[in-house]
Formats: structure tokens, sequence, C-alpha cells
């Protein structure tokens, strides 16, 4: 009798992706061939030992199709996949900004009451640390739609990004949900990454952590701290935790649970370098999808010099595994000041990264929220905007709408006596100031600030001054970990941050 294992994400009320190879795979015993059948195609998938694998001809956009697969030359399906939906597929990848439930989000009570849109569709991998973990969550591993029970604890950005692009591309949309707070970058890349400098600094701080360590201590409170992390109790309590009390509550769950078991670095920790590469983004590979929306940052700012180079390599390592020049849009770190013993210090240089590579990465996007954030939150409340702004990004730079879709950019500053014009890109018909004054700008001489004595804004910012000297300016915009930003574009997008100096 054949036994056919598909991976996790084959399942009733599925999506696939339009317009790329759609390609099945999984592990099989007591079969010498199998056909799978999708949209009038049949394709024959070898046997390889216990593995098969199969190319299935690409695909329009379209609902209610079934996956059948037959075993060798037998008419009885051995396994049917009802209710598939083919469009557009993203991966919402990176740390807890986007694994944020959209339960906390600062509109929820409005979002729950909106109508569902059944071309929505939304799957959460399940968060594994090590290989033979066993964790049974009940809103991952399932393909399900708004107001389905999962609803309420899957990504927020994601959700929101679907929701606003959905209607405007008019195909069906799904989001695969592949993340898991607190990680860092090198947790999702593969190991091959850190052989040279300057990423080998992730593989040398890991093997200093491990041998500090008996390998049987990490073993034993490694399983210990898992087991006390994935009781019922302690799930209810930490998820509320991380994303549902103001600070002063928060502060006062972490002095009450300080001594709660916790999981040492090493080969049962999420964070390690590699481990989440191996554990959660192999196995999803390579499901074909459309692109990755990616907002991570916050748990490199202590590397955050090297940022630049480690989101690159992870961009090209994700691209090599799916053999696929797949989009990353992605969203620049919100401001932030201090949250429970941790400080927003290293963004600003992490923010100058991610601006990096959005101008040096071929297909790599950024959304900036610079006025989204919160000081005394690392979570910002508001993600619903957040995928808005992607979704609009996409528009434009995936299916080429021609709208305004990227954040203002400064370009350069002219000087004129007692003047400053500072010029940018993608401000639409004017730039707009929300307030009665530029915040988190600030030109400097030397050691002497200079107050603004007037501003004029349109496509471009002129400021004037009541004197300056001969000496070169230095101008300094959302240069904070924790800023306000309250100048925008026409289509509502902050100005993003920058730092010159003007001769």
């Amino acid at each position: 009798m054949a036994r056919i294992e598909l991976p996790e994400i084959f399942q009733d009320g599925m999506m696939l992706q339009r317009d790329k190879t759609i390609k099945v795979w999984g592990f099989v015993s007591g079969a010498e061939q199998l056909r799978i059948c999708l949209c009038q195609e049949e394709v024959k998938a070898e046997v390889n030992g216990d593995k098969f694998y199969c190319e299935i001809p690409k695909q329009s956009a379209s609902r209610r199709e079934s996956l059948i697969i037959y075993v060798d030359e037998k008419e009885t399906p051995e396994i049917t996949i009802l209710n598939i939906s083919i469009g557009d597929i993203y991966i919402a990848a990176g740390q807890s900004n986007m694994e944020y439930f959209l339960r906390y989000d600062a509109h929820w009570n409005d979002v729950k009451k909106w109508e569902r849109n059944d071309d929505i569709h939304m799957f959460n991998c399940k968060r594994i640390a090590y290989e033979g973990q066993d964790r049974d969550f009940t809103d991952s591993g399932s393909w399900f739609l708004e107001h389905d029970y999962q609803w309420e604890t899957f990504s927020a950005p994601g959700y929101s990004f679907a929701r606003s692009l959905q209607p405007e591309i008019g195909v069906p949309v799904g989001i695969i949900g592949c993340n898991w707070g607190g990680t860092p970058a090198c947790a999702w890349m593969d190991w091959s990454c850190f052989e040279e400098e300057p990423l080998n600094v992730f593989k040398e701080e890991y093997q200093q952590a491990i041998a500090s360590i008996p390998e049987e201590e990490i073993r034993i409170k490694s399983i210990e701290a898992w087991a006390f992390e994935d009781s019922y109790e302690h799930q209810i309590d930490w998820r509320a935790m991380m994303y549902g009390m103001n600070e002063l509550d928060q502060k006062e769950w972490m002095e009450r649970n300080s001594g709660d078991p916790a999981v040492p670095l090493g080969p049962y920790h999420h964070y390690r370098p590699s481990g989440l590469y191996e554990t959660m983004l192999k196995k999803l590979a390579p499901f074909s999808v459309k692109g990755v929306l990616w907002y991570q940052g916050e748990s490199d700012a202590g590397h955050a010099d090297i940022y630049d180079i480690t989101f690159k390599t992870m961009i090209e390592c994700w691209r090599k595994l799916w053999q696929d020049e797949l989009p990353f849009l992605f969203v620049q770190l919100a401001p932030f000041g201090v949250w429970l013993g941790i400080d927003g210090n290293g963004y600003p240089a992490v923010r100058a990264r991610q601006e990096m590579v959005s101008k040096n990465v071929p297909g790599a996007h950024m959304v900036s929220i610079m006025d989204l954030g919160m000081y005394e939150d690392i979570h910002p409340k508001e993600k619903i905007e957040v995928g808005e702004r992607l979704a609009l990004l996409a528009r434009g730079k995936i299916y080429g709408e021609d709208l305004l879709c990227e954040s203002p950019e400064f370009t350069k500053a002219d000087r004129l006596e007692n003047k400053l014009i500072l010029h940018f890109l993608n401000t639409g018909k004017s730039l707009v100031l929300k307030g009665r004054e530029i915040k988190s700008l600030i030109v400097r001489q030397g050691d002497c600030m200079r107050e603004i004595q007037e501003y004029e804004i349109d496509t471009k910012v002129t400021l004037t001054f009541e004197s300056l000297s001969e000496e070169p300016l230095e101008i300094l915009f959302a240069q904070e970990g924790y800023c306000e930003v309250n100048l925008f574009n026409e289509a509502g997008l902050p100005v993003k941050p920058f730092l010159t100096t003007c001769m």
C-alpha cells in the first residue's frame, strides 16, 4: 500500500502561485510513480528512493481548483486537495514586528467588523527551533481565511498587506507567515554565509557561547525550558505580555517571571545562526511565491555596522534557495526609545544600512514608518498602516502601476546667503507638514545649533536663518533612536532619515 507525505502547506483551502511553475514534492513509499493533476494538466512524478518531485506548468489565477495525486496506474486518487485558489503569494518574514498579532493592532475593533474577503488566504508556518521538536499550536500549520479562529494571531502587517492589495489586483492573495519574535537575520541564513568576514562574527560568537557550557547541560536546560515555554499557561501569559500590555504592566510581568527557565544559546535555540533557515525556511522552499515581505533588524542593532552586508547576503541566500529572483519589500525600523532594558540607540545605524540595501540590491524596496513609532514600546501598534504601505510599494514596484509609492528621499542641499534649500525625490505635487514646525531636523555649524527662523515648503524645503557663517553646515534629520517625523509627501509617506554636510 502506498503512503504519501506532502509538506504541511499542501492542504485543503490552500493557494498556489499563478504564472510560475508549480512545484510539488514530498516523501513516498510503496509506489514507483505518481501522477499529479491540476487544472487539466497531468504530470508524472518519478520516485527517487523515498522522495518525489514534479513541476506543473504555469497556471493563470483561478479559484476552486483541485490537486489530485494518483499512484502508479490506479484510477482511484490517493490524495485529493480541494478548494485551491491560484493567485499571488507572499512570505511575511522577520521578527516580532512582523509576527505581531492582528488582535493587538490599534485598529482591531474596526478590523474585526470588516466583511470577510474570501480571496485572502493565510498560513502560519509552525515555529520549530530544532529538528525533532514537537510543538502543537492550533493557529499554525493550516490555511485559513478572515474571521477564522487563527486570524486573530496572524501577522498584522502581512494581513493588512493582503487586505489592501487584493482589491487592486483582482486575484486571490496568500500570505505565508514565516517569522519569529526576537530572531536575528543570521538565524534565517544558510551556514555557508558565515565562512568569510565580516559575517563570520555570527559563527564565532555562537561557537564561543556553546563552548562555555557542557553539551549535556545545554540539552537538559533547553528541553526543560522548551517544556515550560510551550505550556498553555505560559503561552497565553507571554503573548499578552509581548503585545497587549502597557509598559508598566510589562515591567511588572518581567520582574515576576525573572526566574523562569530560559533556553541557553546552543543547538536548541531559535536565535542560533542558520537555525530557522534549516527548521522553517528550507521546509517551505521551493514552494512558488510572488515575493517576500520583511520586517526585522531590531535584534541586529548590536551588529548595525554590517547589517547592509547581512541583509544583502540573506536576500541572496533566499533567492538561491528558491532559484528565483524574489522581490523583497521591507520595513525600515520605526522610532523607538526604551523597552524592558532595551534601547533604540543602534537603530539609526540599522536604518542607514537598510537604506543602502534598498539602493544597492536589485528588487529590494523599502517603506519608511518614521511617523509610527512609540517611545516606550518596541512594538508600535499601528500595523495596518505598515501593511498598507507595503501594498502601495508592491503596486508600484512589482505590479508596475504609475503611482507615488516611495517616501521622500533627500538628494542635496544648497546654500543661498542665510538660506538652506533641501531637495527631495518622491514628493508628489508638494511636501506636507503636519504641525507648525519641522520636527527631528537639526542644523549645526561646528558646535553651534542654528535656529530656523522661517521655512517654506513645496517640493523642496527652504530654511531661513538669522545668519550663517562660512563654516560647513551639518544637517541631521530623524537621526535619533526615537524621533517624531511630521513631514510627508503627497501620498502621506514620511520623509526618510538623512544626514549630510553642506559646504
